[in-house]
């Protein structure tokens, strides 16, 4: 097995680590002392780069083809033999009228940001659960989605479901993973949005963690509960 060396460092996976929340996920955690995977579907730069800072490797992944979880998971164990953290956070957010969005975005809102991570956390069960100290699964939620944005609807949806399904999971899930979920508010804009448009939101709509920091903070702190 590689890397033996290192075995003796908690490992912890973060998916869509390159950019945004991610990449503030990553450097906490980097920074409190674990080995950080970060994986990529387009900031392949960003990832590696930070994945280089906190001593780990970014891998690319698409969260839509589940048929290539497991052997992902083979790589994972085969590189570091342990994964200690798995950070659901990476997700689509597109624009979805509803008069208007058609049913493959549709089924890729959900692919990604539903289906991807369940199947993720079934293919890493295996290597999870033979922590030497305990895993975790940690879903990144989303506070405002209970307001069911007109726009946004399937994102929204999607991410309801995804609070659901952490809370069978943890009725599921083998002994010593935890399943915990962190919900951010308003904190990042979309592309295109007006600094007034986005300041005019989170007036209205004050719930959830509203900073990157503060996220990152949530999530390291259910990390070493």
């Amino acid at each position: 097995m590689k890397n033996r060396a290192r075995n003796d460092r908690k490992v912890a996976l973060v998916t869509g680590g390159g950019q945004r929340i991610g990449a503030a996920i990553c450097a906490a955690l980097g920074e409190a002392g674990y080995i950080v995977v970060p994986t990529w579907l387009s900031s392949r730069r960003e990832a590696e780069a930070l994945a280089s800072e906190w001593g780990g490797k970014s891998f690319r992944l698409n969260l839509s083809r589940p048929e290539t979880f497991r052997r992902f998971a083979g790589r994972l164990a085969s590189e570091y033999g342990r994964l200690d953290l798995l950070v659901h956070n990476a997700s689509v957010f597109p624009r979805t009228p509803f008069t208007s969005v058609s049913s493959a975005v549709w089924d890729t809102v959900f692919a990604v940001n539903l289906r991807g991570p369940s199947f993720l956390t079934r293919a890493f069960l295996p290597l999870m659960s033979s922590s030497p100290e305990g895993a975790a699964v940690c879903f990144i939620g989303d506070a405002a989605a209970s307001k069911l944005w007109p726009s946004y609807l399937p994102y929204c949806l999607s991410k309801i479901a995804l609070e659901a399904f952490a809370k069978g999971l943890e009725k599921t899930i083998p002994p010593g993973i935890r399943v915990g979920v962190v919900r951010p508010g308003l904190v990042l804009p979309r592309p295109g949005f007006s600094k007034a448009q986005w300041e005019r939101l989170r007036h209205r709509n004050t719930g959830g963690i509203r900073t990157v920091e503060g996220i990152s903070r949530a999530v390291l702190q259910f990390a070493n509960l």
